[in-house]
């Protein structure tokens, strides 16, 4: 087979081997872009009812402060919580912001780094609302009051208020370790089944979607 023929059968299997490669990274562009839509999908569900829950929350924690205005224990508690439930709301509506600005026209590691931003912007909200651990006694303290109409803190004696004092000194450092290990790569499983139950999976999903796009293209240019 003469030189100039063997370039010509070369030249029309590369074609076609191109032309292949581009079919099968456009599908499986579509594919994943598609799975990537129903996580996220998923997410908005989830981090919307997140929001009324803690929007509602908020809500009846003002009403709760203005119809007690008069007891400062009633309204530091109130406080308090309120500050967590705004924490709530801002940081999912952020996230929600996020997942309907993301534009899947974009290159795929654009595209990515956009779910990277939301995975950390999850991540965060979580580390402020654990920091509520510490304020355990003002949930205690409302609960009891809106449940049984009890003012716990006026009748109960100095020792347990006390003790109650002490815990929830002690319970900062506890939050501030949790928070710490509370990172987007964490490597112990509690920290990785906390992270996926706050919505990390649905995130984690589309990431892995979004990175075999970027594979595939990586080895295409190779």
């Amino acid at each position: 087979m003469e030189d100039k023929d063997f370039r010509n059968i070369w030249n029309m299997h590369s074609s076609d081997l191109e032309t292949n490669l581009q079919v099968d990274f456009a599908s499986l562009k579509n594919a994943n872009f598609k799975s990537t839509r129903l996580q996220l999908t998923q997410l908005i569900i989830r981090r919307f009812a997140e929001v009324l829950v803690f929007l509602f929350a908020f809500v009846l924690l003002v009403s709760f402060i203005i119809n007690n205005n008069s007891e400062p224990q009633y309204v530091i508690s109130g406080v308090i919580l309120s500050v967590f439930s705004i924490i709530g709301v801002i940081g999912n509506t952020r996230q929600l912001v996020l997942i309907f600005r993301l534009d899947y026209s974009k290159p795929v590691t654009d595209f990515l780094v956009q779910l990277e931003k939301l995975k950390l912007y999850s991540l965060q909200t979580l580390r402020l609302i654990l920091l509520s651990i510490p304020f355990y006694f003002a949930y205690i303290v409302i609960g009891f009051k809106v449940l049984f109409g009890y003012d716990i803190y006026s009748y109960s004696n100095a020792g347990w208020l006390i003790s109650n004092v002490v815990l929830s000194v002690l319970l900062v450092p506890f939050a501030i370790y949790i928070v710490s290990q509370l990172r987007v790569n964490a490597k112990r499983n509690w920290v990785k089944k906390m992270l996926a139950d706050n919505g990390g999976k649905q995130i984690d999903s589309a990431i892995r979607f979004i990175n075999e796009i970027v594979e595939l293209k990586k080895k295409h240019l190779r």
